[in-house]
């Protein structure tokens, strides 16, 4: 062998990049893609904020419909009550009482007996 082909080198293929090339454009592909997700972020802890008025608004739409069918079912029970005299009144002489039972006293005949 020619002591020629030990120093010869050949030259760097051009279609590959520096090392340094290589990590600066990768430094700033990432520090883009870090703009982009904090930004992403603010958006979402903007629409969090957002989030309680907005399910409070949703429930009032919902119970609305439901409100006024509670009202128009009053005011149409109320109507036809007012036609009529109340079932029991409280002056009434007819009204059944039955006695109180008395637990103790009826446990102790089941004992004796």
């Amino acid at each position: 062998m020619d002591s020629s082909d030990d120093q010869h080198q050949a030259p760097e293929p051009r279609w590959i990049a520096s090392v340094s090339d290589v990590n600066e454009r990768d430094v700033n592909t990432l520090q883009r893609r870090v703009s982009e997700l904090e930004e992403q972020v603010r958006t979402y802890e903007a629409l969090l904020e957002d989030l309680p008025d907005l399910f409070e608004r949703k429930f009032q739409q919902r119970l609305e419909p439901l409100l006024e069918r509670y009202r128009l079912l009053a005011s149409q029970g109320s109507e036809l009550r007012a036609g009529q005299p109340p079932l029991v009144q409280a002056e009434s002489p007819n009204i059944l009482r039955f006695p109180m039972l008395r637990i103790p006293a009826l446990l102790q005949r089941r004992k004796s007996a």
